[in-house]
């Protein structure tokens, strides 16, 4: 094969490797997907470098060699050449689909994926710590409770070292009105704090709110599981002899599934 033709496939496939990279890397962090276990952004750079050294090889030997791709002339060549190039347009549009498709498919995967585990691991958690969640469940507003409370979250953290945050949701009232507390394993009092229940008041979206509402009302009984950006939730209702409250598991994972 004639070595003008080498070259100029080399650089042309480094080329469209070049855009097939950056449209990837622009998708995941656009959407963010987690499809990747590697660190996207490093990752990404050390391929730019290598695919530009591909090019700059490529480029380097056209030179030294004098080396140019004469375009065949007459009226026939030229339409093949407008159809052939329709063709390669049309296909690489196509394959940028199928890139993006194969990201999102990836990404919604992965969230099942961590779904199904979180879900069976709080399970199992809360079977295997029954004692720990029936005090926990047994929900009054004190001193007493926030302290305990706050050891047996610590406990339960370092049993399950896949939630590295795990909170304790209660409701209450205050001024007559109800409001959802949170409780971790740095809700401990110092010696002569005061017990407010503002302090406790938990931060959450009105999709939220609506559904763990609902659990406290009766209503819901089933887990509630949210993803965002690689943060994994799972809302798990327990209700036992001594109350009801939803305990929140939260997992942050900044890759995905795919890689070495």
């Amino acid at each position: 094969m004639n070595i003008v033709k080498i070259t100029n496939k080399i650089a042309l496939v480094t080329v469209f490797l070049l855009m097939y990279w950056v449209f990837i890397f622009i998708c995941s962090t656009v959407f963010g997907f987690k499809v990747f276990r590697e660190n996207m952004t490093e990752m990404f750079l050390l391929s730019i470098f290598g695919i530009f050294s591909i090019l700059a090889g490529a480029i380097v030997l056209n030179i030294m060699f004098n080396l140019t791709a004469i375009a065949e002339k007459g009226g026939t060549a030229e339409i093949q050449s407008k159809t052939h190039y329709k063709i390669v347009t049309s296909c690489f549009l196509g394959s940028l689909l199928v890139i993006f498709t194969l990201l999102y498919t990836g990404d919604f995967l992965t969230s099942k994926q961590k779904e199904k585990y979180l879900v069976s691991s709080a399970a199992d958690l809360l079977e295997e710590q029954s004692e720990i969640i029936s005090r926990l469940s047994a929900f009054s507003f004190s001193r007493e409770y926030i302290q305990k409370t706050s050891q047996d979250i610590k406990v339960l953290s370092r049993v399950e070292e896949k939630f590295p945050r795990v909170t304790v949701i209660a409701r209450d009232r205050l001024d007559g009105k109800p409001l959802l507390l949170g409780f971790s394993n740095y809700s401990g009092l110092g010696k002569n704090e005061e017990a407010l229940k503002e302090n406790y008041i938990l931060s959450t979206s009105s999709e939220e709110r609506k559904y763990l509402h609902s659990v406290f009302d009766g209503d819901v009984t089933d887990y509630h599981f949210s993803s965002n950006d690689g943060r994994y939730e799972v809302y798990y209702p327990v209700t036992t002899d001594n109350g009801t409250v939803v305990i929140h598991l939260s997992q942050h994972s900044r890759y995905g599934k795919i890689g070495s």
